[in-house]
């Protein structure tokens, strides 16, 4: 019996097959933006094959929009608000019913469960703006944590729901359209 391994780079084939973006300034392009002016963004840290992670994350994002299509939330078309292009994973009825409308994000991620969906940065300032672009204040984020706890629970899938005032969605766009002026004419087309 032989075999051959080798690690190979995975190709871009979900990326490459996206839904065209539309042309302009994307959410997520300001927000990483803001992040790397603030030191908040990635070290670099862990992963050797950061093309790849992506590719895993996209891949939850499209199995749970299709699937939740099915059953809960559609995916909308891409959205514009003030110059800037988003594209939200969902929006569907309020799965508890007090609202009639919410954002539906899915993550897949390699931090603990022990980390709040709250205490990061991006996800928060993204699923903010989209409440924003929608007018409802209530996100639904579906998180596969690859990796649990890291204390040997395996992966596990969480559902947090998340309200917003009114306030806090106000100061999340004000900060995003301060950032935007900033940046000035140095956009790239990234998520």
């Amino acid at each position: 019996m032989e075999i051959e391994l080798e690690d190979v780079k995975f190709p871009k084939t979900l990326f490459e097959d996206e839904e065209p973006r539309a042309g302009g300034l994307h959410l997520g392009t300001v927000i990483k933006s803001l992040q790397e002016s603030s030191g908040l963004g990635y070290k670099g840290a862990g992963f050797s094959d950061m093309q790849l992670t992506a590719e895993i994350g996209l891949l939850w994002e499209r199995v749970l929009s299709k699937v939740m299509g099915e059953k809960y939330a559609m995916r909308p078309p891409q959205v514009q608000l003030d110059g800037i292009w988003m594209s939200p994973d969902g929006i569907g009825p309020d799965p508890k019913g007090i609202v009639p409308l919410v954002v539906e994000e899915y993550k897949a991620t390699w931090q603990s469960t022990k980390r709040s969906p709250l205490d990061n940065f991006y996800y928060m300032c993204q699923i903010k703006s989209y409440c924003r672009v929608l007018e409802t204040n209530v996100a639904v984020m579906r998180i596969f944590y690859i990796m649990g706890d890291y204390r040997g629970s395996g992966p596990v899938y969480r559902v947090a729901r998340i309200k917003f005032t009114e306030y806090e969605l106000e100061q999340n766009w004000n900060m995003i359209l301060r950032h935007k002026e900033e940046m000035g004419g140095s956009h790239d087309h990234q998520r």
